[in-house]
């Protein structure tokens, strides 16, 4: 029958293992988000132009009233600025418009154009447009939990940017680039939610606490049979 301080002994090791690589996951994946300033991270120094003002139109050809009756199964009605002027937004339950209040004209969906002047528009830097292209479905994970479509729109900048333009909205849905690639690829690493990157609760992750902690009890139950073992050599030694 093994002793208890061979089986704290054993467990201790082979735990080490497994806890000190994660460990040492979470030491390097945490050391890149202290040092990497998070609002770089959210992009915010490419972004201009976010705080437009909503402007109520002087005197619109088409009011609130015109668009309750245009669309009465509208849920949200309400306005937005794109690129400097006021549009109405108007939200169904399966469809989305935007319109222009002094003509009645529907904007949406924006056609590749459109969505190429927007991204310029909230693009703080001088990089060129390499790429733009729309994205109906299998989004990638940079974007899998917004709602499609969106146009995409890559910089040809060192940081590598994509700008996602709402075709129903004119809105800055969001913005990526190489770091915060980075961030989200250690992010997974760091909470270990392998598959969607946002669960920080997930069992792996549970598990590899409980496992933690019992390393460390395995490691005070070592150190009590390693103290016991010098008190025992001290008495002897007296005797």
């Amino acid at each position: 029958m093994l002793k208890p301080a061979v089986v704290a002994r054993k467990l201790h090791k082979w735990l080490g293992l497994f806890v000190g690589i994660q460990v040492l996951i979470w030491l390097a994946t945490g050391l890149y988000m202290v040092v990497v300033d998070i609002d770089f991270i959210h992009g915010d120094p490419l972004v201009r132009n976010m705080q437009d003002t909503v402007v109520i139109p002087d005197s619109p050809k088409i009011n609130f009233a015109d668009l309750r009756t245009q669309y009465p199964d509208a849920i949200r009605i309400g306005l937005t600025p794109v690129m400097g002027k006021t549009l109405y937004t108007v939200m169904t339950t399966e469809k989305r418009y935007l319109l222009d209040p002094q003509t009645g004209l529907i904007h949406s969906p924006l056609d590749e154009q459109s969505a190429r002047e927007i991204a310029r528009y909230h693009f703080a830097g001088e990089a060129q447009i390499t790429n733009v292209m729309l994205i109906t479905s299998n989004p990638p994970m940079e974007i899998k939990t917004r709602r499609l479509p969106l146009w995409r729109v890559d910089f040809d900048d060192r940081f590598a940017t994509s700008f996602y333009i709402d075709p129903f909205s004119g809105s800055l849905a969001t913005r990526r680039h190489q770091y915060w690639r980075i961030f989200d690829f250690l992010w997974m690493l760091h909470i270990m939610d392998y598959e969607d990157r946002s669960d920080a609760h997930n069992r792996l992750l549970i598990a590899a606490q409980f496992t933690g902690l019992t390393f460390a009890i395995s490691g005070l139950w070592l150190l009590f049979y390693s103290f016991s073992g010098r008190r025992k050599k001290l008495r002897l030694g007296t005797n």
